[in-house]
């Protein structure tokens, strides 16, 4: 699907494009979702720079990310995305600064270019001028995407919170952790260890874009507040990045404590066990002595044989069990 940007004075006017269609004047965005390779040559013809395939976008390599081509840049970067069941993942974006236009490939649907055209498309957003560029949209749909990481992470930074007070502020009245309990924190944790990863690859991405964006403007007559801006976007990603390495480390301490917590349920059961067999030692010992079938047992003849048995048998489980209470060890 091809979606086209014209600029309207202070903002941007959307409209759906079919191949073949002539481009409407004054657009400066070019917005490919899904292309197919129709399109794809369509807007090849209207820019005069190529389109690169999926299979290009995915490249990890930072020479097949950032380069220039016949005088257009190609800058792509992997974005965090919500996909089915609101699962979170990332996928490549690419944008082409080709002369005036800007072009972004993707494959993907990111809630940040939905709040970024939600805005721009709207009078005095401050984000689009009457003579704004491609590099201006571009930057503008940047920090949409660090302002949309950023909201995710105070979410992830109130779970992590929530499952901390879970492990950490539970009084003397709450029943103990079970099996289960242990299970579910772990999963929980776990899973935001992974989604924090995801961010954090996603925030690189958008930093080693800027970085490219400003060895461009460094070479090209850009204005300075557009340099101001990139070097404000270069802070700002720069600043999640810590906050995401902040939250890692959060995670790793409660994966630890978790685990840590396990292994002390696991010794108090195994504790109860040792000492349960330590104190049925000595009353076993002495049925078994009074079991065997020896024909002089003298105190076997005796009344009072069978309550002295039952006494030692108490008395021998009840001394070791008052030791080591004494002790400490219960």
């Amino acid at each position: 699907m091809i979606t086209i940007y014209t600029l309207d004075k202070d903002r941007l006017v959307a409209q759906a494009a079919k191949a073949r269609d002539p481009l409407p004047d004054g657009t400066v965005w070019i917005d490919l979702l899904h292309p197919t390779r129709e399109e794809d040559l369509q807007t090849e013809e209207w820019t005069k720079a190529a389109i690169p395939t999926h299979e290009d976008m995915v490249e990890i390599e930072e020479s097949s990310r950032f380069y220039s081509e016949a005088g257009s840049q190609y800058l792509t970067a992997s974005i965090l995305y919500a996909g089915e069941n609101n699962h979170h993942s990332i996928a490549p974006i690419s944008f082409i600064l080709a002369g005036k236009f800007l072009v972004t490939v993707r494959y993907s649907e990111p809630r940040a270019f939905t709040l970024y055209t939600s805005r721009a498309t709207k009078s005095g957003n401050g984000l689009v001028s009457e003579n704004c560029s491609g590099v201006t949209i571009l930057l503008g749909i940047i920090e949409a995407v660090t302002d949309r990481i950023a909201d995710i992470l105070e979410g992830v930074a109130s779970e992590i919170d929530h499952n901390s007070a879970m492990i950490f502020r539970r009084s003397e009245k709450d029943r103990p952790m079970t099996t289960k309990n242990f299970r579910d924190s772990l999963t929980r944790i776990g899973g935001q260890g992974a989604f924090l990863s995801k961010i954090r690859e996603s925030t690189a991405g958008v930093s080693r874009l800027l970085v490219y964006m400003t060895a461009i403007t460094d070479q090209n007559s850009y204005k300075k507040e557009t340099r101001a801006w990139i070097k404000s976007l270069e802070r700002d990603t720069q600043s999640l990045s810590t906050y995401v390495d902040f939250l890692s480390n959060k995670i790793t301490f409660l994966l630890d404590t978790v685990v840590g917590l396990i292994s002390i349920e696991q010794n108090a059961i195994i504790k109860i066990f040792s000492v349960a067999a330590v104190a049925f030692m000595p009353p076993t010992l002495v049925a078994s002595i009074y079991g065997m079938n020896f024909q002089f047992m003298p105190e076997l003849s005796q009344v009072w044989g069978y309550p002295m048995a039952l006494g030692l048998m108490v008395a021998s489980a009840v001394i070791p069990l008052l030791i080591f209470k004494k002790k400490g060890w219960l």
